[in-house]
């Protein structure tokens, strides 16, 4: 299995797994957040059920007291009677008599004795003309509101268990119950037993508002007696059952049939674009609704799932982030442990050459084989070669040590670029004649000295001619130009060979790298030369870099003319 198929599969062992942890993650964060949200709505469904059944219980209250007070009238100038209890009574807004057969008595009809009675005659007049029942509860002169909301649970007993939940209202006070009709009415000049008879309640819709008719019948239905209530004053004993200061976070509407607010309590700036948590209807006040808002810290459960995955994506790309560096950095330690392999092998593979070939060349000459002059003098010349050559690989190997290991030391002098250039390049044109290589030298005017280090620089060129030698011989040219540039002096090494592949033209200059890493190349090397190079240019304040060309390759090295301190 190859290296990169290697990396593919670590990649995929640690990327898998994170998903699913990732996956996994959202979904029980989106359960809990389901939950939360669920939990949340039950509570406020179960508030808003305390409140109306609080509600309840005191409308019925009202209603019942006003009740008894009606049943107690004495039948004796009744009209008198309901008169003065109406205007004693701020409960009570209007009071009747209605005979079967001749409808409305009490108010007269034909002369009401106030606006007021005009309007409450006019209001009910599909009643009094006995056109709808006295029973019903609800009427078709205004549809119910098009709203969803919970059923209110029946018993008084199960109200009264779900008002422990919520603010419960204070219980009435004496003065409330005689408001309510207890006391208030006048008494009868004898105490009387309370009258048999049939009773009830009727809710009525006009003008967009809702109506409670309260009505007494003592002889089974032909005559009835009964009041109309004063909703504001019964709003106002009604106010207690929403919470008056509310946690934050918490609001509670009061709406009436018409969906207008009646009452509201807590702070409804902050959750006004809201919609309610939970609803529940008032089954004593038909389609009058309570609603319950609660707005969470991190803005809902939407917001628990957006802040959650934040966390879960922060902690999968982590994961990933940190995987990958370890992956990154196993790979670059392989890659580094395999290219020192091979570096031993090719050094040890390129040292063992030119020893040899010394070896076998002083053998010959020692044992006084060779006779001709010729033969010895060109043997001699192969053992000074092949020494060069020893010398500057090992010269490479030190070299690279001391700048691995920072040890480098420079001695800086001055150098006439004109004259040292062309002595060193006349020592190597024995080995660029032998690889077939011509050398064309070209030297512009160069009005000052260079002031660096010799021997680092002799290195750079040195390395620069292997490198061409080496890989370029073919192209049979090797062209180096010396000239001044601004603030320093440039020098370019040019050859006609077949050129850096595109694939390694950003790496020829990492340590350790060849184009050819087998120990079978067609030309040995230890991929530490042009390394070097770079190396010593830059710690010369220079730099060596590579510039493609139509044809071949061309290294360009510039240096200041004063070595940085």
């Amino acid at each position: 299995m190859t290296k990169s198929k290697l990396i593919i599969l670590a990649w995929l062992l640690l990327l898998i797994p994170t998903l699913l942890l990732g996956l996994g993650a959202l979904r029980l964060l989106q359960s809990e957040a389901a939950r939360l949200a669920s939990s949340n709505q039950a509570t406020a469904r179960d508030r808003a059920l305390a409140i109306a059944g609080n509600i309840d219980l005191a409308v019925s209250e009202v209603k019942d007291g006003l009740q008894e007070t009606l049943r107690s009238l004495p039948q004796q100038n009744l009209a008198e009677q309901l008169d003065t209890w109406k205007r004693s009574n701020p409960l009570v807004r209007n009071a009747f008599i209605w005979e079967q057969g001749r409808g409305l008595i009490f108010p007269d009809p034909e002369q009401p004795a106030s606006d007021e009675e005009a309007l409450f005659i006019r209001r009910y007049l599909t009643l009094f003309a006995d056109q709808s029942g006295w029973d019903s509860t609800h009427t078709e002169e205004t549809p119910a509101p098009a709203a969803e909301v919970n059923s209110v649970l029946a018993g008084r007993k199960e109200l009264r268990q779900l008002a422990q939940r919520a603010p419960v209202a204070a219980e009435p006070s004496a003065e409330a119950l005689q408001s309510s009709g207890k006391a208030s009415a006048p008494a009868p000049a004898k105490a009387t037993p309370a009258p048999a008879g049939q009773s009830g309640w009727r809710s009525w819709y006009a003008d967009d508002q809702l109506h409670l008719l309260g009505w007494f019948s003592p002889d089974g239905g032909k005559q009835r007696y009964g009041l109309e209530i004063e909703m504001m004053a019964l709003v106002s004993r009604l106010l207690g059952n929403l919470p008056a200061d509310p946690p934050a976070g918490e609001a509670f509407q009061l709406l009436d049939g018409s969906d207008q607010i009646v009452h509201q309590t807590g702070q409804f700036e902050s959750i006004a674009a809201e919609q309610p948590l939970a609803s529940a209807a008032i089954g004593s006040l038909p389609h009058w609704l309570v609603n319950v808002y609660r707005k969470t810290a991190t803005g809902g459960s939407g917001g628990v799932i957006m802040i959650g995955s934040l966390l879960i994506g922060t902690f999968c790309i982590a994961i990933l982030l940190g995987g990958s560096l370890l992956l990154w950095q196993a790979w670059r330690y392989q890659r580094d442990a395999q290219q020192k392999t091979s570096f031993v092998a090719n050094i040890s593979h390129e040292l063992k050459t030119p020893l040899t070939t010394i070896r076998m060349y002083a053998e010959m000459l020692g044992e006084g084989t060779i006779s001709t002059p010729e033969k010895r003098q060109r043997y001699l010349q192969t053992i000074v070669r092949e020494s060069q050559r020893l010398t500057r690989l090992v010269g490479n190997v030190l070299d690279f040590s001391r700048l691995e290991q920072g040890r480098k030391d420079y001695a800086v002098e001055a150098i006439d670029l004109a004259q040292w250039l062309p002595q060193l390049l006349a020592t190597q044109q024995v080995r660029l004649g032998e690889a077939g290589i011509q050398l064309q030298l070209e030297i512009g005017p160069i009005e000052k000295t260079l002031e660096s280090d010799r021997d680092a620089l002799e290195q750079i060129v040195l390395n620069l001619i292997d490198n061409t030698i080496k890989y370029a011989a073919d192209g049979g040219l090797l062209q180096i130009r010396l000239e001044a540039v601004a603030d320093g002096i440039q020098l370019s090494c040019c050859d006609h060979g077949p050129g850096i592949p595109s694939a390694h033209q950003e790496r020829i200059f990492n340590k350790f790298h060849r184009v050819d890493t087998s120990l079978t190349s067609r030309q040995q090397g230890s991929g530490l030369g042009l390394s070097i190079a770079r190396q010593l240019a830059r710690d010369l304040g220079g730099e060596l870099s590579y510039q493609r060309v139509a044809e071949g390759a061309c290294f360009i090295l510039t240096l200041p003319l004063r070595r940085p301190a």
